[in-house]
């Protein structure tokens, strides 16, 4: 196979599924793989592969002074990834979202370079819009994306969503069990870059209720660093057991084959790996999230009976936490059809589908 460079964003969400198709794709083609993304994806990965440039969203702040800085940035870094291009020479490209792909896929239509798209959306984003019509193919991680236009339907892909190796090495037959009152329901909370600090805010008040109504839940919480004080403090005069608070943990898998529910973002990365350990979750969409897209991506979810949805800005958020934990906590039935849900959804090997669209 020749060269291939990759491309996204630099939030974990993006970063993550393409080191997982770089880690696969050197399997077969050697070390002839590179990735373009921005410096967040830093605290993540520091490796010879990856190309670090700047790029932003025009639409990320208002005033004219961003937007001028905004299109200067592209501009510069649209100048250096031709230079790059240019000197490594890829067989291929590959766009999977967020605005520092625009640099690259601008130097690629210039440069006359073939590249495919990955939408690991429900909803098809505002960088693959813009370059579709460019694309030779969309390869989707969704079997249908709201927004796609019909008139470039025959580039429509669907592969399925890019895991992690780790995600899909542990073996999807959990047992289920019935949750009594001799058994914890252990929760995990995902915040990640977007919800830790309102989960922080608005979750252990939850919690707390749970405890004094006798519900006997176990705690994992994904917390920002700036509440692990007070998030400490409060969880150890008003619970009577430990809690586990943590910023970041590089074996996230393993916390969550071990938990019960999941409470959690609905970015797409997060809930391919919830749905291939077939985990049950209560998903917070991102109020902010462009086109609304991780309600979306739950919605998806929650129309198989696989989670439920619960919006932050409800006046009786708190109330519907409460009272799904409930009813999860009194019911076994809730987790066998969870189950036979998901055995429903008949998820597929996205990366193995994508290196074969490749090759």
């Amino acid at each position: 196979m020749n060269k291939i460079l990759l491309t996204t964003g630099g939030t974990g969400g993006h970063i993550f599924p393409m080191l997982s198709l770089s880690t696969e794709l050197k399997k077969v083609n050697n070390n002839n793989i590179k990735i373009i993304t921005d410096q967040r994806a830093i605290k993540y990965i520091n490796s010879d592969d990856i190309v670090i440039i700047k790029s932003d969203s025009p639409f990320r702040k208002k005033g004219l002074f961003h937007f001028i800085l905004t299109i200067l940035k592209i501009f510069i870094s649209t100048i250096r990834c031709l230079i790059f291009i240019i000197s490594f020479r890829p067989k291929i490209i590959v766009g999977s979202g967020g605005y520092v792909s625009v640099p690259v896929l601008l130097a690629s239509v210039i440069l006359r370079k073939k590249f495919l798209l990955y939408e690991t959306n429900s909803v098809l984003g505002r960088v693959n819009r813009i370059f579709l019509p460019f694309c030779d193919k969309l390869l989707s991680g969704y079997k249908t994306i709201y927004n796609f236009p019909e008139k470039h339907k025959k580039k429509f892909n669907y592969i399925g969503q890019l895991v992690r190796a780790e995600f899909l090495n542990i073996s999807h037959n959990n047992s289920v069990e019935k949750i009594t009152e001799e058994k914890k329901l252990k929760i995990l909370v995902l915040g990640g870059s977007q919800g830790a600090k309102v989960f922080g805010e608005r979750l252990p008040s939850c919690f707390k209720i749970l405890r004094e109504q006798k519900i006997n839940i176990g705690i994992s919480q994904q917390i920002h660093k700036d509440q692990l004080d007070s998030l400490n403090d409060y969880y150890k005069k008003n619970f009577d057991m430990s809690v586990d608070l943590f910023v970041f943990k590089k074996n996230i898998y393993q916390y969550i084959n071990e938990a019960d529910l999941i409470i959690c973002r609905s970015g797409s990365s997060t809930l391919s790996e919830l749905s291939i350990l077939k985990k049950p979750f209560i998903a917070i969409p991102l109020p902010t999230a462009l086109d609304n897209h991780q309600f979306f991506n739950a919605d998806y979810f929650k129309k198989m009976g696989c989670c439920w949805i619960v919006d932050e800005k409800n006046d009786n958020f708190n109330d519907e936490i409460i009272k799904i934990i409930k009813e999860i906590y009194c019911s076994s039935d809730l987790y066998k059809n969870i189950k036979g849900n998901y055995d429903k959804l008949k998820i597929v090997n996205g990366t193995e589908n994508f290196i074969k669209e490749l090759i």
